[in-house]
């Protein structure tokens, strides 16, 4: 039971930064814009939490600063898509390569150490009074990251935000006719930069928790391919929220069975792989979903002046 609950707990925390992630993969590809530069935006975030830390020796300004500096990285790629109709496949790589490059360059430049930064302050966990007692409950939930506890009700607000409100139906009509949207007089460009920002917000949760929720210093390249496993997540959930959170639930949990295994098994390496082979076969059999990709996804759109 202790290797269940452990196993479990260990899922939590390690879907946590990929649902970030997730949601903000959702919300942009609801727009039209792909998601390929989710890797460079969360690793962004991670730097920029640990920046913010080191810089004012407050966790939660870190928080801050992982989100500003995922948006910022965002509206970059996004300005290129939209203003100068870049292609977005090339742009959204590009700026993952551009972020892995520029992260381990100011590194070296801040912290004068190659490919790691020093300790800053980290989140603490926080415990729930009563919770915590609750026999297996308590042990899963009565002491978590408190962005752990935040996931939840930050997702339903964004199923909320896609599916009930003007905002959402707008964003919607931004991916899939983006025609329709300009036709109502209303800006396409407008509705892909909003989303683009709420999009980094989210990445820079993911990133945050990742350098001082699961740690409390930056590692060059620490997302190790979890902004790649969001987007294969929204695909397996079918550019939904609820879907898309089911899809990093199975990433966290193919993270935290490796991470398991590796203690049981003499070959390490092969076992380091279940996540990535968990990518490859969520992506390939789910191609079929193709046809719910928004209509106008990855497709540049020329405003109607």
């Amino acid at each position: 039971m202790d290797t269940v609950i452990s196993i479990l707990n260990s899922t939590l925390r390690l879907t946590t930064p990929i649902a970030y992630v997730t949601l903000g993969a959702v919300v942009l590809e609801k727009s039209g814009l792909n998601a390929l530069s989710m890797e460079g935006v969360m690793l962004s975030g991670a730097f920029g939490a640990v920046l913010g830390s080191w810089a004012t020796g407050s966790a939660w300004f870190g928080v801050l600063a992982a989100m500003g500096c995922a948006i910022l990285v965002s509206l970059l790629r996004s300005y290129l898509a939209i203003a100068h109709q870049a292609n977005q496949t090339v742009s959204g790589v590009g700026l993952n390569i551009l972020a892995g490059g520029a992260t381990a360059m100011l590194v070296k430049v801040i912290w004068g150490m190659d490919g790691r930064s020093d300790q800053v302050v980290a989140l603490g966990d926080w415990t729930i009074p009563y919770v915590a007692d609750i026999p297996v409950v308590g042990k899963l939930l009565g002491q978590q990251n408190p962005l752990v506890y935040l996931l939840v009700p930050i997702a339903l607000w964004m199923i909320l935000l896609l599916n009930k409100t003007a905002f959402g139906l707008r964003v919607a009509a931004a991916g899939e006719h983006p025609e329709v949207l300009s036709s109502l007089g209303l800006r396409v460009s407008r509705y892909r930069y909003l989303s683009t920002i709420l999009s980094g917000a989210l990445s820079g949760l993911g990133g945050a928790y990742l350098s001082i929720g699961q740690l409390s210093f930056f590692n060059q390249d620490m997302t190790s391919g979890r902004g790649f496993m969001a987007l294969a997540a929204c695909v397996f959930g079918g550019w939904r929220v609820g879907g898309a959170l089911a899809g990093s639930l199975l990433f966290g949990f193919a993270n935290a069975l490796q991470l398991r295994l590796q203690t049981t098994v003499r070959y390490t390496q092969f076992v380091q792989m279940i996540p990535y082979v968990v990518t490859l076969v969520v992506l390939s059999g789910f191609i079929k979903r193709a046809n719910a990709a928004p209509a106008a996804g990855g497709k540049p759109y020329q405003e109607q002046e």
